[in-house]
């Protein structure tokens, strides 16, 4: 199985980082505007872009104020995502920043679409640390990375 994964320091609280990753609120200000997240473990998320045209259904299935989160996709327009889990680990530093590991598991193979998701999390790791930093991110529709066309 293929992973994405990433690692990021971001100079903003882990409390304040977890509010970024966990609530409809902080997703829409680094990943997609157009969002909507029952957060408790359970619960269902929906991520939409493109005008709402791709959508992207997920499962909560590890929320912890600690610093863990992980979702589980239950269907993507990317469709090697379905049956996929993203996870989000923060580790506090001691300047008071966050280490944030993320992994996005689960790929049968390191395919095109596979390289495509790898890049735009990437992207949107950023974006979150932008977010946390300035209070200003790059969610959808307005990154530059929509601009791209998929393989």
């Amino acid at each position: 199985m293929a992973e994405i994964l990433h690692l990021i320091k971001i100079n903003a609280a882990p409390q304040k980082t977890y509010q970024a990753i966990s609530t409809v609120g902080g997703i829409r200000n680094w990943w997609t505007r157009d969002a909507d997240l029952d957060t408790k473990i359970g619960g269902n998320g929906e991520f939409r872009f493109a005008d709402g045209k791709r959508i992207t259904k997920i499962r909560i299935e590890e929320l912890q104020p600690s610093g863990c989160m992980a979702w589980k996709a239950l269907s993507a327009p990317i469709p090697t995502w379905a049956g996929t889990t993203i996870n989000f680990e923060l580790r506090a530093e001691d300047n008071g920043g966050t280490l944030v590991h993320f992994a996005h598991r689960g790929f049968k193979d390191a395919d095109d679409m596979f390289a495509y998701s790898a890049t735009a999390w990437g992207y949107f790791m950023v974006s979150l640390k932008q977010y946390l930093e300035t209070g200003k991110g790059m969610p959808h529709p307005d990154d530059v990375f929509s601009r791209v066309t998929k393989p």
